[in-house]
């Protein structure tokens, strides 16, 4: 046995019949070949992999340790490798077996139910986690997850495909009462308290990175780690913050008592980006990042246009 590995489906398969039937001339029969083949085939198997796999003083013959947990192994393996062969006969390979999708939290809320339905006609099993940006590329390079939809499109790495979905900008939030001037960061910062993201989401990390090139560097009071209490906080009065209109619509846009300005000093977006393993999926990631920008059209930009028509002219597109 030159594999490498010490044994072959068929080494396997002699090993299994011969063990449950308790003798190598019935797992001959059944198989329908030579007992000096199954005799020489267990040989063969036993020494590639260095181990004594039968104990043959007894009758019928039964496994020693080693066997026992090669015999499950060899179990789980040839059920798989015929699994296979039937569906590559049936033609039944023409559907994923399994697609695992992380998407960032915002995106779920406006199109992650809708994205599973389209996952599901493409695929027999499907996962979906939300979460940080920065967890879910580390889970697409480690081969946790098949598809992200981020603000990291990885452009460091080879071997990726990328179709944009989304370009937003951020924009100025305050509390709906707020009736103050909002074209000085510095001095709102001293009549309300910057309202932050965690610093290590990638979100709060980019509105950091854009602070300090303006020079602000505002108290560190308020940190909250999800959109959804940091757009509370805001309304209530407490303080403002940065963000985007995927995060006010995750929120609940037309729950809120919000001020939504553009950011008094220079401009700051971001891009969704679909990222898979180039070559892995067919044409599934491609047809996700259409179907992702197609709803968004929907509901998502319609609550912009209905409510802040500024905000939703300002969204790139993208085909």
């Amino acid at each position: 046995m030159r594999n490498g590995f010490g044994f072959d489906l068929r080494s396997m398969e002699i090993f299994v019949e011969t063990l449950e039937r308790g003798s190598q001339s019935a797992a001959a029969d059944y198989l329908g070949i030579k007992q000096s083949s199954v005799s020489q085939s267990l040989a063969n198997l036993e020494e590639a992999l260095g181990v004594a796999l039968f104990d043959r003083r007894s009758r019928p013959l039964e496994a020693t340790s080693a066997g026992r947990f090669f015999h499950d192994r060899a179990k789980r393996l040839l059920k798989e490798a015929r699994v296979t062969r039937r569906e590559l006969v049936s033609g039944g390979f023409g559907q994923l077996h399994q697609v695992r999708l992380a998407l960032v939290d915002s995106l779920a809320t406006a199109v992650g139910k809708p994205l599973i339905e389209v996952i599901r006609r493409h695929t027999r099993d499907h996962t979906l986690t939300t979460g940080l940006s920065h967890m879910h590329a580390h889970s697409l390079l480690t081969r946790h997850v098949d598809v992200i939809i981020s603000d990291d499109p990885l452009q460091d790495y080879d071997g990726l495909e990328r179709h944009s979905i989304l370009r937003e900008p951020f924009v100025l939030v305050l509390p709906g009462s707020w009736s103050g001037p909002v074209n000085n960061l510095r001095w709102l910062s001293r009549q309300l308290d910057f309202a932050r993201y965690v610093p290590h989401s990638l979100i709060g990390q980019t509105i950091e990175r854009y602070l300090r090139l303006e020079g602000l560097e505002l108290p560190p009071r308020l940190h909250l780690d999800n959109t959804c209490a940091l757009m509370r906080l805001v309304s209530h009065g407490v303080g403002w913050t940065i963000t985007t209109p995927l995060c006010l619509f995750q929120a609940g846009l037309d729950t809120l008592d919000l001020r939504i300005e553009p950011l008094p000093v220079s401009s700051l977006s971001r891009e969704l980006t679909l990222v898979a393993r180039r070559d892995e999926l067919g044409d599934l990631p491609a047809q996700l990042a259409s179907d992702a920008r197609r709803l968004l059209d929907g509901e998502f930009r319609q609550a912009l246009q209905a409510r802040h028509a500024w905000l939703e002219a300002s969204l790139g597109r993208f085909s």
